[in-house]
């Protein structure tokens, strides 16, 4: 049986194709301008529902200076500090370049204490397991649990108390070198002493000189600060000394604890289970912090907590897939350009078996629409906290989203008002929400809260970084 391309075959469809006019004027035109940008109609303006709305106060500033999952973290805390601090100003934000520090240090540590691991299991440096530490030497990218493990252990400290360089692509470029070739030496060191008894104290000659990077690159952060600003009725405030873990703990988590909010995803694959909870494998930052870990529930399920929590004032951390909403499900007409369907026969579980779709950015939502039965619409969010667009005004430019983050994720105006999600639109791309304790019904908190975990893969697509 042959399976190779014979030239009749081809001779065959070449007389197929130009046969069909219509496939002449989709070459010339897709040959001289953007295929996908070619798929789209022309959209009404979309014109508000009713005012039956529910949702957090979200008026002011949102924050700005790092990845998305520590800005809408900070949002998060942002919200929450503004109702126990009624003399917070409008426009106050949290320092995200504060985080961002502290992460690129503990997770240079995190790495190399890692591979040290890895080597006395007798992991293989060339089996699957140190192929994505070296893929993942120093990523920007995160999760809930990274976020938290940071505020805990450093707190927040005002954006005007510390702003860094923001060069944090050279800094990747420089630590992931050094990383590498620290990490060759534990495993030369390993193979020479045939234990591993000398690698904690090369890491603890490694750990300064990665610090002295750092430090260099974007300045250090402040161990002691006078936060100085004037309140909503425009009376000066001073308040000193602080640091980061005191301002946290004194002023911002009095009210709000990290501890009372919980992780809940959505994987409808075989291989997972609901009500069972999974934790992924190489998924923290810090060495003794969270790994990534969530129960799993339906989207029966979640819906509803997201639409408890809206309505009762708390904000929902929400993880989804940006470029699978922006490329494949948008109202783009396929079929009048090339007489295909595009991916209407993949469910979202096949979508997460073939790589079609992927858990890559979290947002803040921040309020809901329902309708006269009170069930949702649409959710709404505070307008996007990276520099970054994620979803601008027009489908087009959502396209020009997905060719910027092909091409090193360029930086482009992000907009400047909330955007719309809608609920059957959810149901297919979210994937993970974190939300108050106080909104999850018993049976699913009691789940949550189980110690019993089945343990995913680093790779899994559950476990991908935040964007």
């Amino acid at each position: 049986m042959c399976f190779s391309l014979t030239i009749d075959q081809l001779s065959t469809w070449r007389k197929q194709f130009y046969n069909e006019p219509r496939n002449l004027l989709a070459q010339n035109v897709c040959t001289t301008h953007d295929p996908l940008r070619m798929c789209l109609p022309i959209l009404p303006n979309v014109v508000a529902g009713p005012p039956n709305k529910h949702g957090v106060d979200s008026e002011g500033k949102t924050t700005s200076g790092g990845p998305a999952w520590i800005t809408t973290g900070l949002d998060l805390l942002r919200l929450e500090f503004a109702k126990s601090f009624p003399s917070l100003p409008v426009d106050f934000e949290f320092s995200a370049g504060y985080l961002v520090y502290w992460h690129k240090l503990e997770r240079c540590n995190y790495l190399l204490h890692a591979v040290a691991d890895h080597l006395m299991r007798g992991e293989p440096v060339d089996g699957r397991q140190f192929r994505y530490l070296m893929k993942h030497v120093v990523p920007d990218g995160g999760n809930w649990q990274m976020f938290v493990n940071l505020v805990k252990k450093y707190g927040v400290i005002p954006k005007q108390c510390y702003q860094t360089t923001g060069r944090t692509r050279q800094l990747n470029v420089i630590l992931r070198s050094k990383l590498r070739e620290f990490v060759s030496v534990l495993h030369n060191r390993f193979i020479f002493d045939g234990d591993g008894s000398a690698l904690p104290t090369l890491i603890g000659e490694m750990m300064p000189q990665l610090y002295k990077v750092i430090n260099i690159v974007l300045g250090e952060p402040p161990q002691e600060f006078k936060w100085t600003y004037y309140d909503s009725k425009k009376r000066y405030q001073c308040l000193e000394p602080l640091t980061g873990s005191t301002f946290f703990k004194v002023l911002v988590s009095k009210d709000f604890d990290l501890d009372e909010m919980v992780c809940l995803g959505h994987d409808p694959r075989l291989s997972s289970s609901y009500l069972h909870n999974y934790e992924v494998a190489l998924s923290s930052n810090m060495v003794g912090g969270q790994l990534q870990r969530y129960n799993n529930q339906s989207m029966d399920v979640l819906v509803p907590i997201i639409v408890g929590s809206l309505v009762g004032g708390k904000a929902v951390w929400l993880v989804y897939d940006l470029l699978a909403h922006s490329s494949k499900k948008a109202s783009a007409d396929f079929p009048l350009l090339f007489g295909l369907e595009m991916c209407t026969q993949l469910n979202k579980a096949e979508r997460m078996l073939y790589k079609e779709t992927r858990h890559n950015r979290v947002l803040l939502l921040t309020e809901v629409r329902l309708d006269d039965e009170e069930k949702p619409l649409e959710f709404r969010t505070i307008a996007p906290s990276t520099s970054t667009t994620l979803f601008p005004s027009s489908f087009a430019a959502n396209l020009r989203e997905i060719n910027h983050s092909v091409e090193e994720k360029a930086k482009i105006p992000r907009p400047k008002t909330p955007f719309c999600l809608k609920t059957e639109w959810m149901r297919e791309y979210a994937f993970e929400i974190v939300g108050h304790s106080s909104f999850v019904p018993t049976d699913v908190l009691g789940a949550a809260t189980r110690k019993e975990c089945k343990k995913l893969p680093p790779w899994d697509i559950m476990g991908a970084f935040l964007d």
